[in-house]
């Protein structure tokens, strides 16, 4: 047992005897600092009222004691009370005027009014008035970063590796800033210069891979976690970031490996279980795919993802009746998404279940009126049904939304054709050939007789564009 672990014992116990004094209304005797460590017990677990109520017991004993009024300060300024914050200070500061953290409390309240330049300030007098420089920096770069003044905190950081390069957390932190502030070059920088302090530091390869990521530099991304691998093969968050980028690049098999070996290394979450079935469902193995799911929703129930896929491994399966259940219990989760509530009415409505599956298409456009393939599934079923009127104005709601969308147009030509209304269909599909010739497919796909309909072929030869004719 260290000291911190006596340290913890006896503010424990402290806090146990504070609380069994206020609970039987007695009195027991604290020194000041048995009752700084109770009150930070407090502030620690942002019981904040508990906590003035400490400060408010001791200044019975100790009213001029700073370490206890520095507290009071920093819970008024977190409670947004930074007047009566800096009077607390103010005072504080009369019985010691060199103390750092009084400057560090006003730097950081100066901070929260956005007074950049009296931060700043104090913040100086702080780092004169100290023996413990790199801590009160890295104070400072909190302080700083909390206040989301990234670029000015990785300032700080970047100081800190100056004046002592062997700290590795300055360096992380300075990349973190950096990051934050959109200075991905930086950030890598900076890592770069930890690297060649120590070219087997596994953290700093790991976060070079994920600043990559973020850059969408995928490949250098997976050669830092490579790197990482090298250095330390048990460090699970690099493979499974690996994976992540190796699914990116569609290279499922490789990535399987990877979360196979990080679930082995013990990153046996359901996260990692969702990710390793995708894999196998993009590879179209939907029995090994259903397996993966099933054992992440065992780990997490409420994981919308794997409960949609174990449905969409069904549906994939053309077994709908099967997906209902798991598909209703992804959207149960799930409720405004609308890739569930899409999948659940095309199996809704293969099941012969029409109304419900309509009653889908309905929240989806609640959700998201410019869903495209909602409409069109929509209006398909009108047309399936031969209620063509029914299926033209579904669609012609949808042209309100989005008049650029040619499928849309495309669609709508198709259901128009079959109500025998061939002038409209033909402004129709004039609209969607100016807009999107190469998809002018998309009509043989519902009314494939229309392969044959010389006019039809004939306006689509007209406006072929003139890259298409040679």
């Amino acid at each position: 047992m260290d000291a911190d672990d006596f340290l913890d014992e006896e503010v424990q116990s402290n806090v146990q005897r504070y609380e069994r004094m206020i609970r039987n209304k007695t009195h027991e005797f604290f020194d000041a600092e048995a009752l700084e460590g109770i009150c930070l017990y407090y502030i620690h677990r942002d019981k904040l009222k508990k906590a003035l109520e400490v400060i408010y017991f001791s200044e019975n004993f100790y009213p001029n004691h700073v370490g206890l009024m520095i507290q009071k300060a920093d819970i008024f300024m977190s409670m947004d009370q930074f007047d009566d914050s800096l009077e607390i200070l103010n005072r504080a500061e009369l019985f010691e005027p060199t103390n750092e953290d009084i400057f560090l409390i006003k730097g950081e309240l100066y901070l929260k009014k956005e007074n950049l330049s009296e931060a700043d300030k104090y913040f100086n007098l702080a780092l004169e008035n100290t023996d413990e420089r790199d801590e009160v920096l890295f104070e400072i770069a909190y302080a700083y970063e909390s206040a989301m003044y990234y670029a000015k905190a990785a300032q700080y950081f970047e100081q800190i590796v100056i004046e002592n390069p062997e700290i590795e957390q300055a360096y992380l932190d300075a990349s973190n800033a950096y990051e934050f502030s959109g200075n991905f070059d930086k950030s890598i920088e900076v890592l770069e210069s930890l690297i060649d302090v120590n070219p087997y530091n596994a953290n700093a390869w790991f976060f070079l891979g994920n600043t990559y990521s973020k850059m969408k530099m995928l490949h250098k991304a997976i050669d830092a976690y490579d790197y990482c691998i090298a250095i330390d093969d048990s460090f699970t968050p690099a493979r499974f970031n690996k994976a992540n980028e190796l699914v990116e690049l569609e290279k499922y098999e490789d990535a399987i490996v990877e979360y196979k070996t990080a679930i082995e290394l013990g990153e046996n979450d359901a996260i990692t279980y969702c990710n390793l079935a995708g894999c196998y469902e993009r590879l179209d193995k939907d029995i090994e795919a259903r397996e993966w799911y099933r054992k992440a929703v065992k780990k997490n129930s409420n994981i919308a993802e794997a409960w949609f896929g174990i449905g969409l491994t069904f549906e994939k399966e053309n077994q709908p009746k099967d997906a209902i259940q798991y598909l209703k219990r992804a959207v149960l989760i799930d409720e405004k998404n609308t890739e569930y509530l899409l999948v659940l009415a095309e199996s809704l409505y293969k099941t012969g279940k029409k109304e419900e599956a309509i009653e889908c298409y309905h929240e989806i456009l609640e959700i998201d009126s410019t869903m495209i393939e909602a409409w069109l599934d929509w209006s398909y079923i009108a047309f399936m049904d031969e209620q063509y009127d029914e299926a033209v104005n579904i669609l012609e709601k949808a042209i309100e939304i989005d008049a650029d969308c040619h499928q849309y147009h495309y669609r709508i030509a198709c259901y128009l054709f079959a109500k025998g209304e061939i002038k409209q269909a033909k402004q129709h599909i004039e609209t969607a050939l100016e807009k999107s010739w190469k998809d002018y497919y998309l009509l043989y796909e519902i009314i494939p007789q229309l392969q044959n309909n010389k006019e039809i072929t004939d306006l689509i030869e007209l406006y072929k564009p003139n890259d298409e004719k040679f």
